[in-house]
């Protein structure tokens, strides 16, 4: 289906798929707009949004260039993003955001779109797989940029700092195109594009905010001719930490990365005096940086701080870890220099970033994971792990006609493309013989490694490994049950749990979550995306299907998790894969497992509360986990 026919349904406030999805209630408008400016607003974004409905009744792919300044206003309406210190000047971008997307939208109607040619920056939209909400992201075009040439280009992805909101956004990213082209640094000339991600707001590039990358990347990708092998990541502060994290997960992406200031873990960063529960110990594996130093040795890494920052702590960390895996990490320091980038340092980063090109066949691959989320690294993919949250090492070398590899923690892999022809693999001191030119499938049964894939049974792997935050960084549909409860109070919390999270994610990744009746779910919707199913067997008709072929039982009497039963009023939240569809996720009674205070504070605590599963009983200050963990990696309770 044409991504711009989604536009419609979502322009509805309701989701992608049957448009009878219910809604819960917006929090009031801000109250520092006067009646003048809503009305100014709201007559500007009504006549928008009908151009914007036009346009995807039209099919038009380009229809989030203009709905974006509509997405906008609203976000900014709902959480109240003026503020009495710019007040006049948000409300102006604001406005003028909408008089553009109008223009825009006239424009699209005869096929035009100029404002992708001209240099400078600018403003634009996509429609994300996530939500089906249209997200922003900004796009710097050359002084030289010639939109007829073939020339493939550089493209520089940055990522910015806490404290960036829809309304800034805007502001930084329609400016007249002299303020905005790229400058000469140091005799180089700006003969790059940059693409300036918004990362659903101040959520530390995790979650749906590392998925906003991704997806606005392709939207340049699919747009103007870029060299895959020059594609930078940058960042400074927050952006700095979603360097570092985006850069060691997906090493072989990049020509180069630059990471100022941040974090790159979070003992230290958050100065935890006690460490948590097991169980949400292991969740810090998924995002710290340093525990995937040894990455470094697939990239250029430039990392950054000021003298006087604290945040310079970020690149010591990393070059301390680094120094463990043999690998010496550059970081430059701005002298005398607080939170900020020194120009000097800047000047000589970027010559030296512009220098590098990504490697398309390394013969030499190094490479480090906890979890399969992350599990590629250029012709390396680990397809199957011993124990997640556990450090999972590969190191393959293809030097010589024999490939030569070895791991710790993995028992399944490929090898696809493999640079050169090789005629046997020597891995973990076996030998065994392949077929020149041809992908390798291993697989480790019995301490004892053999050609083939691993089974496709019911197992922990790429995009299905838990634990419950990871099912909303893809495409999910929330389900709320209409039958009748087995226990009230179930109902109630299910209610609550619910309501809560359309409310976070609002807040914390920007979209607007609609709510699907039970009634109105069908096979379409969980062959495209998870399932978030709220309720229990008895309101829920989607979680009576599934809740025989779970791992816990959930009876009226109580919920059993292996030997323990719980009573009642226990309420069990979990991730699975959907029995309905094994290649994407159930997820029951719960959003994100962290809570809107962790939203509002650090970022560096964004990280799973839960695990996999969790049993909870109602408290006085809302629920308490009675139990928690992981399941196995064949998705099973471990003893």
């Amino acid at each position: 289906m044409n991504r711009a026919v989604l536009l419609l349904p979502l322009l509805a406030s309701t989701a992608v798929l049957p448009a009878t999805a219910q809604t819960w209630p917006a929090p009031p408008p801000s109250q520092t707009l006067t009646a003048e400016q809503l009305a100014q607003i709201q007559q500007r974004r009504e006549t928008l949004l009908a151009r914007v409905r036009l346009l995807a009744e039209q099919r038009n792919v380009h229809t989030a260039d203009a709905a974006v300044f509509l997405h906008t206003a609203t976000i900014a309406e709902k959480l109240g993003l003026y503020t009495k210190k710019d007040h006049a000047a948000q409300v102006a971008a604001v406005v003028r955001g909408l008089e553009l997307g109008i223009e825009r939208a006239d424009l699209l109607v005869r096929n035009e779109r100029p404002w992708a040619q001209k240099p400078g920056r600018s403003l634009r939209g996509y429609l994300s797989r996530v939500d089906g909400s249209v997200q922003p992201y900004g796009v710097v075009l050359p002084a030289n940029y010639d939109p007829t040439s073939k020339t493939k280009l550089r493209l520089d992805v940055v990522l910015h700092g806490r404290g960036t909101q829809e309304i800034r956004f805007l502001q930084e990213n329609e400016r007249p195109p002299s303020a905005n082209a790229p400058k000469p640094a140091d005799g180089l000339a700006p003969n790059y594009i940059e693409l300036h991600c918004f990362g659903r707001g101040n959520n530390g590039w995790r979650w749906a905010g590392e998925t906003d990358v991704f997806e606005a990347l392709e939207a340049v990708k699919r747009e103007y001719p870029i060299d895959p092998d020059r594609i930078l990541l940058r960042g400074f502060s927050m952006g700095g930490h979603g360097a570092w994290h985006i850069g060691v997960h997906h090493p072989d992406l990049w020509a180069g990365v630059n990471p100022g200031a941040g974090f790159s873990e979070t003992r230290k960063y958050t100065q935890v005096k006690q460490d948590p529960p097991d169980y949400q110990l292991k969740g810090w594996h998924i995002y710290d940086a340093v525990d995937y130093a040894l990455n470094l040795f697939n990239t250029p890494f430039y990392g950054y701080g000021g003298e006087l920052d604290p945040q310079l702590a970020a690149a010591m960390n990393m070059k301390e870890a680094a120094a463990k895996e043999g690998i010496e990490l550059k970081v430059f320091v701005g002298p005398k220099t607080e939170h900020r980038e020194h120009p000097d340092s800047k000047r000589e980063i970027m010559r030296l970033l512009a220098r590098h090109e990504r490697p398309e066949r390394p013969e030499l691959v190094k490479f480090s994971t906890w979890t399969l989320r992350y599990n590629r690294c250029h012709w390396v993919t680990l397809e199957g792990l011993e124990e997640h949250y556990r450090r999972a090492n590969v190191v393959a070398d293809a030097t010589s006609q024999t490939l030569k590899v070895k791991t710790d923690n993995v028992t399944g892999l490929t090898l696809d493309p493999l640079p050169r022809a090789v005629t046997q693999v020597e891995i973990d001191g076996q030998v065994l013989p392949v077929r020149p030119a041809h992908p390798i499938h291993l697989k480790r049964q019995k301490g004892k490694w053999q050609a083939g894939q691993l089974e496709k049974g019911l197992r922990k792997r790429h995009r299905l490994q838990g634990p419950i935050d990871d099912a909303f960084t893809d495409t999910f549909f929330v389900v709320r049950g209409t039958g009748s409860p087995w226990n009230p109070a179930t109902q109630i919390y299910a209610e609550k749990a619910l309501q809560q999270f359309v409310s976070d994610w609002r807040y914390g990744f920007r979209g607007e979550l609609a709510v699907f009746p039970d009634t109105e779910v069908n096979q379409a919707h969980w062959m495209r995306g998870n399932l978030v199913l709220f309720g229990d067997p008895g309101s829920n008709k989607i979680l009576a299907k599934i809740a025989g072929k779970l791992p816990i039982r959930w009876t009226r009497d109580g919920v059993q998790v292996g030997k323990q039963r719980y009573g009642a009023d226990a309420v069990p939240a979990l991730i699975f894969p959907n029995p309905l569809n094994r290649d994407r996720y159930v997820v029951i009674n719960t959003g994100h497992t962290f809570t809107r205070k962790d939203l509002e504070g650090t970022n560096a605590l964004l990280t799973p509360k839960w695990g996999d599963w969790a049993v909870l009983k109602p408290g006085k200050e809302g629920p308490e986990i009675a139990a928690a963990g992981f399941f196995d990696e064949e998705w099973k309770l471990k003893d």
